[in-house]
């Protein structure tokens, strides 16, 4: 992709409105700005040929290792403490600081198809993909030849 590519999609994602096509090794990304009204915000969701499937979030919880390519190419990984603050205090004084040190340490991983950030998306694209190029509407389609 030409940097004017990548600067087009920066400034697409600078605002809660636009999408973008893209080819990725074979697959076709739409990259559709979303908004929520509950944040008042907006992030850039990306559809995989044109499907978001649930099945893709899934992985091994405890390594982080997605079971699907789509996952591992186009998701966010998403790594969360599976114990609040609170409750880790609250183990503290029940079980001591050993028990706590341990439940705090425990993570929670899973995937999600939204971005907030270009360039973590940029990034995540580059790293996982060997071509990627932006489809246009005036390119012609090549599966109607």
């Amino acid at each position: 992709m030409e940097q004017a590519d990548w600067d087009a999609l920066k400034e697409q994602m600078a605002s809660p409105w636009g999408s973008m096509k893209l080819k990725c090794d074979g697959f076709e990304i739409d990259l559709v700005q979303m908004t929520s009204p509950a944040k008042k915000s907006w992030s850039t969701t990306v559809y995989v040929d044109g499907y978001l499937k649930g099945v893709w979030l899934d992985c091994d919880h405890k390594t982080g290792e997605p079971k699907h390519e789509e996952t591992r190419r186009f998701m966010r990984k998403v790594t969360r403490a599976l114990h609040t603050k609170k409750d880790i205090e609250v183990y503290r004084k029940l079980f001591g600081k050993r028990e706590a040190t341990k439940r705090e340490a425990v993570k929670f991983i899973t995937y999600d198809w939204s971005w907030k950030s270009f360039n973590s998306l940029k990034k995540h694209l580059l790293a996982n993909n060997t071509s990627i190029t932006r489809i246009t509407e005036s390119d012609p389609d090549p599966t109607l030849h």
